[in-house]
Formats: structure tokens, C-alpha cells, sequence
């Protein structure tokens, strides 16, 4: 797919918490959706971004063009399926494409080529999603929610917009905790994303490959020539 580099990374879906799942089933959502009201990253968007409003510092800007990201959700009973044990879901694949300093250069970016910007940039005229549309649907938030995004974003303003190579967000396979001791020798920990060898990242697609049924609207599972 690349000839760069391959990390992997976690996030919290809207099917994490019961609000979420509400959210999904009110708003028509996908469920493994990021969960957040600044998606990190949007999924939903034909060019995902990814900033520093997750992980401020520790992660994106070790990203550069041609670096390959595996995002899959954190362990949990997905699907509720009874006798399932607790896994995790392998939801994307994305690609570095481009790499800017701002997330205003970033934003011209997208407009210059008619699209708007992912969710997660913080400029002018793209607010984050209310409440009802994330994980937190039902709760009230007293409107300074969305602070810890413009200071990150003030504090490093690196966006990486991507390509999507691999997407699954209505029923993604699972990748259970045998996987990762065979492949890692322990559950990776995922809070400062690590990178993984090429021959990682390609057993882990074909695990999840070899799992998956996938919805007429997923993007093609198989990895880009």
C-alpha cells in the first residue's frame, strides 16, 4: 500500500456508551462512528483528517505522507453477542496523503478541491457536532466542552489528510486477544499509538479480511496496489 511507515491506533466508536447507541438509532448514525463531537478522525468524510485534539503532541506529528494508520476500537463486548468475550472491532485504514502546519492551510486545502473540511479541523465555520450526535447524547455540556480541541490545535496545528484504504463502520470484524499475543506478544497499548512492522500490519488485515462480511456501502477491504 505504502512505502512508508505503519502505526496503530484506537478510538472510542458512538456504540461505546448507551448514548451513543441512542444516538445512532435516533440520527440514522453508523455505529462505529467516531464518538466524539470532533470525529477524530471522520471517518464519514471522503479524506479523513488527523490533528493533535486526541493526543495532543504524542502522535500525529511523528506522521508523515505515505505512513499507514490501522484504527481499531478500544476492547469491549461489541455487538452484544451473547458468550462473546470482550474484543476488539478493526475499522479502518488510512493513508497519509498530505501534510500541513495549520489547520487553516489545511481547511484552504479542502476547499481548493470542493470538499469541506473533516470535523475535526478547528477554523472558522466548521463547529463541532452537538451533543445529541455523540457519544454524549443525553448529557448536558456547559459550552466550554470544546476547548481542549482549540488548544491543542493552537498548540500544534499538524493535519494529516488521508486516504481511505480500508473502512468498515456498520458491522467491522473483530480482532480477538489471542490475535495480538500472536502477533505482539501482549495487547499492544494503544494510548500513544505504536509503530508495527509491515509483516504486522499485513496479518492483521488478513485476519480481519478473513473475518468479514462486508456492507454494500464499505469501502473495498483489500489494501490499494
Amino acid at each position: 500500500m505504502s512505502d512508508g511507515r505503519f502505526y496503530l491506533c484506537s478510538y472510542w466508536p458512538l456504540v461505546k456508551t448507551l448514548g451513543g447507541r441512542r444516538a445512532v438509532e435516533a440520527y440514522a448514525l453508523p455505529p462505529y462512528a467516531n464518538g466524539m463531537s470532533r470525529r477524530e478522525p471522520d471517518f464519514e468524510h471522503p479524506m479523513p483528517a488527523l490533528t493533535s485534539s486526541s493526543r495532543g503532541r504524542g502522535f500525529v506529528p511523528r506522521l508523515w505522507p505515505g505512513d499507514a494508520v490501522v484504527f481499531t476500537t478500544t476492547k469491549g463486548r461489541w455487538g452484544g453477542v451473547p458468550g462473546r468475550p470482550a474484543h476488539w472491532r478493526l475499522v479502518a485504514v488510512l493513508e497519509i496523503a498530505e501534510r500541513f502546519e495549520t489547520h487553516a492551510g489545511a481547511a484552504a486545502w479542502y476547499a481548493a478541491r470542493g470538499m469541506r473540511p473533516p470535523g475535526n479541523l478547528v477554523v472558522d465555520g466548521n463547529p463541532p457536532l452537538p451533543v445529541p450526535l455523540t457519544l454524549h447524547h443525553g448529557k448536558v455540556h456547559d459550552g466550554d466542552w470544546d476547548a481542549v480541541c482549540a488548544e491543542r490545535a493552537a498548540d500544534c496545528g499538524v493535519v494529516l489528510a488521508c486516504e481511505t484504504r480500508v473502512l468498515d463502520l456498520e458491522d467491522p470484524p473483530p480482532i480477538l486477544q489471542d490475535d495480538w499475543l500472536a502477533l505482539f506478544g501482549t495487547v499492544p497499548n494503544t494510548r500513544t499509538p505504536p509503530e508495527i512492522s509491515e509483516a504486522q500490519f499485513d496479518r492483521l488485515l488478513a485476519i480481519a479480511d478473513d473475518r468479514r462480511t462486508p456492507p454494500a456501502s464499505a469501502v473495498s477491504p483489500r489494501r490499494a496496489a
